[in-house]
């Protein structure tokens, strides 16, 4: 089933369409490739890569929240996709648990309350 946004029909991808993986030492010349062909500057700190058909074709900075991808290679959705993935990570390092997570989404961020001594 399509959604329909404005009238128009839209297309949904899975989030787990393109493999998003941690980049290793040896996608160093594929890091320098992606940065060449989107002219920008080559990524630092932590980053994670996407592949289409097992090639790098975008990849996110998780320190710097800057994404790099090759025109030829990657869809138009997939540094949204990454970005996504990102946030995801980061909300899993912050509160690990997902039912903490999800009464911080519902009811906001609360301060730590002991809790009452039995008697």
């Amino acid at each position: 089933m399509t959604p329909i946004a404005d009238g128009e029909p839209t297309t949904v991808f899975p989030a787990n369409l393109h493999p998003i993986r941690p980049a290793t030492a040896d996608d160093a010349m594929a890091l320098r490739r992606l940065a060449a062909a989107s002219d920008a500057s080559p990524l630092t700190g932590h980053v994670l890569v996407a592949e289409v058909d097992g090639a790098v074709a975008a990849a996110i900075s998780r320190d710097e929240r800057r994404t790099i991808a090759d025109p030829a290679l990657a869809p138009s959705y997939l540094t949204a996709l990454l970005r996504s993935h990102t946030g995801v990570l980061a909300a899993v390092e912050r509160q690990p648990s997902l039912a903490a997570r999800i009464r911080e989404a519902v009811l906001g961020t609360r301060d730590a309350q002991p809790l009452p001594l039995a008697a």
